[in-house]
C-alpha cells in the first residue's frame, strides 16, 4: 500500500511539495478531488483530498487539518504553493495528517488524474479491491443484470455497461453463455483492477445468462406440452411448476413463418426479434375493459371483443414477461393478465381484409376481388408471412384455445397482414377447423385416395372445391378452373369415382367442402407438403 512518501517520488508527485505533517503516517486508498468543504468531512479514511481554489474560499488551512484528521485522511493538497505557521505545522503534526502544496504550473485535473493512477498501481490496493469486488460479486447469487453491474462499478470505481457489439477502442471483455460469445462488458480508463473484475463480472453475467435461458427454455417445453396434451389437468400443473402463468386471462398472437426456424444450433433471427420485440412490451398495455364492443387492430392497438362487460379499470397489468417459442409453423406470443381484460398495445397494425370470394357470390363470374395491401409489416413485430391474434380466455384450457385461435387466423393472413380470429365472421369456423390438427387429419384421410389419379392427383382438390363451392355447376366451376365444362365433369367423374362418393347427397358434398377448404387453407396436399393451387 503506497503513503505520501511513495506518491511523492512519482513525475506527478514531484510537482508537489510537503509544507507540513508526516508523509507517511497513513496509507494512501483514495485520490479525491474537493470543491466544498462538506466532500472534505465525507472523504474516505485514507484519502489524499485535492482542494480546489473553491473550496479554500470557504474554509483555511487549520479547519482544513482539523477535519482531514477527524476523517482520517492521509494529506491534503493544498491549490498552488503555500506559506506555513508553527500553529499549522503542530496541528498537521497532532493531527497525522501530511499537508501538501501543489505547482502554480500544474492543472488539478493532471494532478488527480496523476495520484490515482499512481494509487490503482500499487499491488497491495490492487490486490485488495479486486479481491474486495470478487467478493461482492460472490455475494449476489440470484441478482439480475444491472444489479451485479452497479454493484461492480461501484466497488471498483468504473461504469461498467454491456454492449452487443464492442468498440475496438474502447475496453471489453466477452460474455460467453455455452461457450458462444453474447455480448461484451465494456469499461473505460486504465484501472487494471477494473480489467480483473471485468473478467469476473463477464463470467457472473455469463452464468445469469444461461441459467434465465434455461428457466425460459424449460417453460417453453412446459407450454408446448400443455398446448398438445391429452391430459390438461397434469400438463397444466407441470406448467405452474415452470413459471407458466397458466391461471390468468390470456391472448395469443401467432406469427406465421413458412420458413420453419433455423437449424438446430443455429441462430433463428424470427424468433429472436419476436422475443426482443415482446421484451420491450411494458408491463402495463393499458389493458382495457372488455365491454368495449368497437374494439379491433387500429394505430397498433389490439382490443379483444369477446369479453362482454368485465366491469375493469384500465390499470391492469401483464402478470408476466410474454411467452415467446416456436410452434408448429411459426412463432406463439402468450399475452397474460390476472383480470379479465382486453390486451392494448402489442405493436401490430390494424390491416383491414375483405372476405374471400365465394363462387356463389354475386361477383362470382367477374375477377378475384383485390384483398387490400399491408401497408407493410407490422411496425414492431418481425416481417412474416402473416399474423393471427386469438381472444381473450381464461386458464389452462383457454390457454390452448387462445393459442389456436391464433394460429387459425393467421393461416388466413397474406404477407404482412394481420387477422384477428373474432373478425373471420363466418370464417371462423373454417379457420379454427384449419387450425386444428385433428381436423386437418380427417381432411387429408378424406381426400387421401385423390392422390391416386395420377396426373390428375395435383389438381383433384381444387377441382372439387371449385365444383362444390359452384353449387355443382360445371359451367361455372370451368369459369372458375379456366377449362372446359366437359373437362370438368370429366375430373369430377374420376374424383367420384376415386372417393367412391355420391356427390348427389347434401351431407357429403357438405364434409367433402368442408374438407377441401380445410386442406386448401394449409396450401398443401393430403398428406404431402407439396404446394398446390387453384389454376
Amino acid at each position: 500500500m503506497r503513503r505520501v512518501s511513495d506518491l511523492l517520488r512519482t513525475p506527478t508527485g514531484r510537482r508537489l511539495t510537503l509544507v507540513a505533517g508526516p508523509w507517511d503516517a497513513r496509507e494512501v486508498g483514495s485520490v479525491v478531488l474537493v470543491d466544498e468543504m462538506r466532500e472534505l468531512a465525507t472523504a474516505a479514511p485514507g484519502a489524499l483530498a485535492i482542494l480546489s481554489r473553491h473550496a479554500m474560499r470557504s474554509c483555511d488551512v487549520l479547519d482544513a487539518l482539523r477535519l482531514a484528521g477527524r476523517g482520517g485522511l492521509a494529506g491534503i493538497v493544498l491549490p498552488g504553493p503555500s506559506g506555513t505557521t508553527p500553529e499549522t505545522v503542530e496541528l498537521a503534526r497532532r493531527e497525522r495528517v501530511a499537508l501538501l502544496a501543489g505547482a502554480s504550473d500544474h492543472s488539478l485535473s493532471d494532478t488527480v488524474l496523476g495520484l490515482s493512477a499512481a494509487v490503482r498501481a500499487d499491488p497491495g490496493l490492487l490486490l485488495r479491491r479486486t479481491r474486495e469486488a470478487i467478493d461482492g460479486l460472490g455475494a449476489m447469487e440470484g441478482a439480475g443484470e444491472d444489479d451485479i453491474l452497479r454493484a461492480a462499478s461501484a466497488s471498483v470505481g468504473v461504469a461498467y455497461v454491456v454492449a452487443d457489439l464492442a468498440d475496438p477502442a474502447a475496453n471489453a471483455t466477452v460474455i460467453r453463455v455455452g461457450g458462444r460469445p453474447d455480448g461484451y462488458v465494456c469499461w473505460e480508463g486504465e484501472d487494471p483492477a477494473a480489467a480483473i473484475v471485468a473478467q469476473v463480472v463477464a463470467t457472473t453475467l455469463g452464468r445469469v445468462r444461461a441459467a434465465a435461458r434455461e428457466a425460459e427454455a424449460a417453460r417453453e417445453r412446459a407450454l408446448l406440452a400443455l398446448l398438445g396434451a391429452k391430459d390438461t389437468r397434469t400438463a397444466a400443473r407441470r406448467a405452474r411448476h415452470e413459471g407458466v402463468p397458466v391461471d390468468g386471462w390470456h391472448v395469443a398472437v401467432f406469427l406465421r413463418d413458412p420458413g420453419g426456424g433455423a437449424a438446430p444450433g443455429a441462430a433463428d433471427p424470427v424468433l429472436r426479434e419476436a422475443r426482443g420485440t415482446a421484451a420491450a412490451l411494458p408491463s402495463g398495455l393499458g389493458l382495457r375493459d372488455g365491454g368495449h364492443r368497437d374494439g379491433g387492430l387500429h394505430d397498433g392497438r389490439l382490443h379483444d371483443d369477446g369479453l362482454g362487460d368485465a366491469g375493469l379499470g384500465d390499470a391492469a397489468e401483464l402478470s408476466a414477461p410474454p411467452l415467446v417459442t416456436r410452434w408448429q409453423d411459426g412463432v406463439l406470443v402468450l399475452l397474460t393478465a390476472d383480470e379479465r381484460t382486453t390486451l392494448v398495445g402489442t405493436g401490430v397494425p390494424h390491416v383491414p381484409r375483405a372476405p374471400r370470394p365465394s363462387a356463389s357470390g354475386p361477383s362470382a363470374s367477374g375477377p378475384s376481388a383485390p384483398r387490400p395491401s399491408a401497408s407493410g409489416p407490422s411496425a414492431s413485430w418481425p416481417s412474416i408471412a402473416g399474423a393471427g391474434v386469438g381472444t381473450c380466455q381464461a386458464g389452462p384450457d383457454g390457454l390452448r384455445r387462445t393459442a389456436s385461435q391464433a394460429r387459425a387466423a393467421a393461416a388466413r393472413a397474406a404477407a404482412g397482414e394481420v387477422v384477428r380470429f373474432d373478425r373471420l365472421g363466418v370464417h371462423a369456423l373454417l379457420a379454427e377447423l384449419s387450425g386444428s390438427d385433428s381436423a386437418l387429419v380427417a381432411a387429408r384421410d378424406m381426400l387421401a385416395p385423390l392422390e391416386h389419379l395420377g396426373a390428375l392427383s395435383a389438381q383433384a382438390v381444387p377441382t372439387l372445391k371449385a365444383y362444390l363451392d359452384s353449387w355443382g355447376s360445371r359451367t361455372r366451376a370451368a369459369e372458375l378452373l379456366s377449362l372446359h365444362p366437359n373437362a370438368v365433369a370429366h375430373r369430377i367423374r374420376r374424383i367420384a369415382e376415386a372417393l367412391d362418393a355420391d356427390l348427389s347427397d347434401p351431407q357429403t358434398r357438405f364434409a367433402l367442402q368442408l374438407a377441401c377448404h380445410v386442406v386448401l387453407d394449409h396450401d398443401c396436399l393430403p398428406e404431402t407438403t407439396t404446394t398446390i393451387s387453384s389454376s
